[in-house]
Formats: structure tokens, sequence, C-alpha cells
């Protein structure tokens, strides 16, 4: 989510008590936290945009998560943050009930209240986190809807999901529009040749290299790199199965006499393709 300044100089007040640090977190605890409570790499290269110390790091991570997850994580924080203060609290209460100790009730009112002032600041950030977040993201929104309309793709996304029950051969020739709407909507915005055919298999070969997708695209970690280049090359299969599919079940080129929603697909089971392309 996308915080404020006024919020990020909040969060680093609270949990930056040395400039780049996290509280008294060491770099194995620190991965160890992001692993324990959101299985999450913290020291990935994602989270270094930023810098590579571990506030960048914390706000970094709070960028590209959703505010529930947000309000979590510095929960957390401020747990650990007051650790000892809470262990206090905690036991003078237990010492105030009884006789054998000099703990009074009216010293552990004062530890309460003391926790309550501290805790101020930190709960009304976590009440504006957790209740805006869709002003925070929808400049973002916005920004990307001016840019890039996909106007044309919105209607054949539309027109494929209302005629999965009534026609769908129709579905699927709208399914496929569909693809070949984001194609040529990525085309347009980044300025790339058009493809001398225009259909899908062709329109999906001359976005695939600008987007990074080619199945012959250099992977830096070894041990990944089959599992990418089977997905790049499931990716290239993909499109190409779907316009075969809207070639052979679907009405870009006719039907045949007497065929009305209840041909191949029917027995592939059209809801299940359809609802995936």
């Amino acid at each position: 989510m996308k915080i404020k300044n006024y919020q990020r100089e909040k969060i680093c007040e609270l949990f930056s008590p040395s400039s780049g640090y996290v509280l008294d977190f060491s770099n194995k605890t620190f991965a160890e936290f992001f692993e324990d409570h959101f299985e999450t790499n913290i020291y990935a290269e994602v989270f270094s945009e930023k810098g590579t110390s571990k506030l960048n790091r914390l706000l970094c991570f709070i960028e590209v998560c959703p505010s529930h997850v947000v309000v979590e994580l510095l929960n957390l924080l401020w747990k650990r943050r007051n650790k000892e203060r809470d262990s206090e609290i905690e036991q003078a209460v237990m010492q105030s009930s009884l006789e054998s100790f000099s703990i009074t009730p009216e010293y552990v009112e004062i530890l309460l209240d003391n926790a309550a002032v501290e805790d101020k600041p930190f709960q009304e950030l976590i009440d504006e986190i957790g209740t805006a977040p869709v002003q925070m993201v929808q400049p973002h929104f916005s920004k990307l809807t001016k840019e890039w309309t996909l106007d044309t793709v919105e209607r054949e996304f539309q027109r494929a999901f209302d005629s999965v029950e009534k026609d769908p051969e129709a579905s699927v020739t709208a399914a496929c529009s569909m693809l070949e709407g984001v194609c040529k909507s990525i085309i347009a915005t980044r300025e790339i040749e058009r493809p001398k055919r225009m259909d899908i298999k062709s329109l999906y070969l001359s976005v695939r290299e600008p987007l990074g997708l080619a199945p012959d695209k250099s992977i830096s970690q070894s041990e990944i790199e089959g599992d990418v280049r089977a997905i790049l090359s499931a990716l290239s299969n993909l499109a190409q199965g779907i316009g075969s599919l809207r070639t052979h079940a679907g009405t870009a080129h006719g039907r045949e006499r007497g065929v009305f929603g209840d041909s191949i697909l029917g027995l592939l089971g059209h809801q299940f393709l359809l609802r995936r392309l």
C-alpha cells in the first residue's frame, strides 16, 4: 500500500532508533521474523529498491503489501518494541494481588496510564492505515487508466462471461478476442512494431520479448532456470492453444448447420475452460 510521507516518518520514529536499523533486529533475526510471520524472504532483491538497510527493506515490504498485512506487521513490531514494558506491567498486576509484595493498585494504574499515552500515536497510525486503503491506492490506478485504456478488452471480457451458459462457442471467440486486445494494447502503448499477421499467436510473439517472457530468457539463479523456462514455454503454448480452440470451437469462422451451444465444448466442460481463458 502507498503510505503518506508523515506516516512513513512516524514508522521510522517508532521503529528505527538508529539510522537504517529496525528495533533490536540483527540480520539473522530480521530474516527469521519475516520468514516466521509472513513466509517472505525480506532480503530478496525486490525489497532493496530503496536501499539495503533493514529500515529500507521494511518500507519496501509495506509498500507492496495490502493494508491488513501492514497493520499485522506494525502490531507485531509494536509488541516487540514494548516487550519489557508489557512484561513489567503484567508482573506488577500479578504482584499487586499478593500480600507478600508491596506493589499497590495505584502503582499499577500509573503504569497502565503511561502505557496508554505511549500507545496513542501508534494506535492513531494503525487506525489510519487500517481504514483508508482504497483512497491510498486510487491515484495509482487512475494513473494507469489514463495511460492505458482497456475499454475494448473490458467489452470482450464481459461478452465472454455473458455467453458462457447460453452460447459457449461465442464465449470462446470473445475470450480469444480479449487476449488479442490485451496484446494490441501493449503493442500500441509500448510502440512495438505490429506483426504482419494479427492472430493471437503472432500478437503474443510480438509482445513476448519486450515483456521479458521469451522461453530463452536468461535466468541468473540456475536452480529455478528450468522452472521459469517451463512456465514461459507454457505461456506460448497457451496462446497458440486458445487460438486453435477459437478456430475449431468458436464462432469466428461460422457454425455448422444445427450446431448451437452444444458442440465439443460441452464434452470438454466449457465452463471449466472459459473461466480460465
